[in-house]
């Protein structure tokens, strides 16, 4: 049984798949058999739109976390080991994951590596939680395709400030923060917002939600400094997020931009301070 914290709307578990709904939104009574299994709906909440779901893989959460994620309008489905998370994650598609690096049966950073082989999984929000002694499992991680680590032990609001900046538009969009240009050109990159487009030297690049949202940050501000704070707060939603996650995701964006090691970088790295996006704007 998967355990559900809930506060405003109804539990995934409640929700059931798309088709023990009605037309009114109402759930099919022959779902009843699923809901009884999967969980219960605490007494005194009312049904309301359905909140945007976070799932936890961790044996180790603390009662006073769920219950402050769930009081700021998330709901919370509960696994303790990795094989139980993809299980979860295949049935009801959560929101938003966040992913212990230690867990049985499936640890987490194959956890993170099986999703993102998933097709449509690409900007899935996946945080992953690591302890002091698991700086490679968070290098790991990052390199499977996580959108960001976090520490443990848990810091209740380290995690609310980022599952509120990883809450995705459940409408399905994903926008760049946006200065209201809508193409970005430096040197040999053009960023199209509106067609979420990359091309270099007129190629188009493939360059997945959350590293291109980083690009039009930088391009923004080409020639200037965007400090690291900066960057984490805009594209991950947290300036708290461990160090390692933006060092990562510029490495990919270099990799995709075409540069290899050695070459000099149109991304510039400015110790302790931030990043600095290098070619004059065309």
């Amino acid at each position: 049984m998967v355990p559900t914290w809930t506060g405003s709307g109804l539990s995934a578990a409640e929700r059931g798949p798309a088709g023990d709904r009605g037309p009114a939104g109402e759930r099919d009574p022959t779902a009843a058999d699923h809901v009884s299994s999967r969980g219960q709906r605490p007494a005194g909440l009312e049904r309301k739109q359905p909140a945007p779901v976070l799932l936890i893989a961790d044996s180790e959460v603390e009662q006073d976390m769920l219950e402050a994620i769930v009081d700021g309008g998330v709901e919370v489905n509960l696994v303790t080991d990795g094989a139980l998370a993809l299980l979860e994650i295949g049935l009801h598609q959560p929101d938003a994951l966040l992913i212990s690096a230690r867990l049985p049966v499936v640890d987490g950073v194959t956890v993170v590596r099986t999703i993102r082989s998933v097709a449509g999984h690409d900007d899935l929000p996946i945080l992953l939680a690591v302890g002091p002694d698991d700086r490679p499992a968070a290098a790991a991680g990052l390199d499977a395709g996580a959108s960001a680590c976090v520490g443990k032990p848990y810091r209740v609001t380290e995690v609310l400030a980022m599952v509120g900046g990883l809450r995705p538009d459940r409408s399905g969009a994903q926008t760049a923060r946006s200065n209201g240009t809508e193409v970005l050109r430096g040197g040999p990159v053009l960023l199209d917002r509106a067609a979420h487009e990359v091309r270099l030297d007129g190629t188009l690049v493939s360059v997945p939600p959350r590293e291109f949202r980083l690009l039009a940050l930088l391009l923004e501000q080409a020639g200037r400094v965007v400090p690291r704070e900066t960057l984490l707060r805009e594209v991950w939603g947290s300036a708290h997020t461990e160090t390692n996650t933006l060092a990562v995701h510029v490495r990919r964006l270099r990799r995709r931009l075409g540069e290899a090691a050695g070459e000099p970088t149109i991304i510039e790295s400015i110790r302790g301070v931030g990043y600095r996006f290098r070619a004059a704007p065309g």
